[in-house]
């Protein structure tokens, strides 16, 4: 596990399908293998955590705050004996075992086992495969190796005017209203990041735009001009970490949590971002 001691961010690049990383999908759901490098969703922030066993384990965090996760529900692509690999919610802890990964050196790659004893696979054998990433219970593929790329911390913090690096899929038609219309539930943060349970407030919102989605609390809130000085945080299960929104919200109906940060409190201080466009770290 030592890869990702010190480490706050990291790419898993197929090491079978060169160029292609492991991505948290649009939907919020699912993982998929994108091309796309310069994008957060290609980014996972580490979470280190005891195993099933006692031993090392890291959480690995996407884009909208949702833990990799390798299922116990068969999948539809791949090898028959694998199993579906999502995004999910730290609803409880301990973690469940399929949410807790080891790096396991392969030569000069690594494979990742998951507490379940399953590894996570990209797959591409047949073009309806070629996005395809699920967890199989054996590890002598090369589509199980991974290089593991160290993401450097951003020094600054984003601005909100800078485009949203985000994973994009070609449409032959916009996204309808029904398809991106949800509840959200917003509550201001305390200044160590605590949330207030009994507090939280909820909306519709008809677009998946991160943008509107800043406008619409912050005239919810009454602080309309406090828009630049505050930082929404997706936290996705009771036990979540708070994760900054940097992208559009994903497609979908599902309900989203966020948490409102104020800039200068100790919760917003100790926030991380990934720098894009740095070189990964050897």
């Amino acid at each position: 596990m030592d890869v990702f001691n010190g480490v706050r961010f990291v790419r898993l690049r197929c090491c079978a399908r060169r160029g292609k990383y492991l991505a948290a999908d649009v939907d919020g759901l699912n993982v998929c293998l994108s091309g796309q490098r310069g994008v957060h969703n290609v980014v996972w922030a580490v979470h280190h955590a005891a195993g099933p066993d006692g031993g090392p384990c890291v959480l690995l965090r996407g884009a909208y705050g949702r833990y990799l996760l390798a299922t116990s529900v068969q999948a539809g692509t791949g090898p028959s004996h694998g199993v579906l690999t999502t995004q999910d919610d730290l609803a409880h802890t301990p973690p469940p075992p399929g949410m807790l990964w080891q790096a396991i050196p392969r030569r000069s790659t690594f494979v990742m086992r998951s507490g379940t004893g399953r590894y996570l696979r990209a797959n591409g054998r047949y073009l309806r495969w070629r996005r395809a990433v699920t967890s199989a219970g054996d590890n002598g593929s090369t589509m199980m190796q991974w290089d593991i790329e160290n993401v450097p911390i951003r020094m600054t913090r984003p601005c909100i005017l800078d485009p949203t690096y985000q994973l994009t899929h070609a449409r032959r038609r916009p996204l309808t209203e029904s398809e991106v219309a949800r509840q959200i539930r917003f509550v201001r943060g305390e200044t160590n990041g605590a949330v207030n349970e009994g507090a939280w407030r909820t909306m519709r919102l008809n677009t998946h735009n991160l943008m509107q989605l800043r406008l619409t609390l912050a005239c919810r809130l009454g602080a309309s001009r406090d828009v630049t000085r505050t930082t929404l945080c997706i936290r996705a299960g009771r036990f979540g970490h708070l994760t900054p929104l940097l992208v559009d919200l994903p497609i979908g109906n599902n309900r989203i949590d966020i948490v409102i940060l104020n800039h200068g409190t100790q919760a917003d201080n100790d926030l991380r971002y990934p720098d894009l466009s740095a070189p990964s770290i050897e």
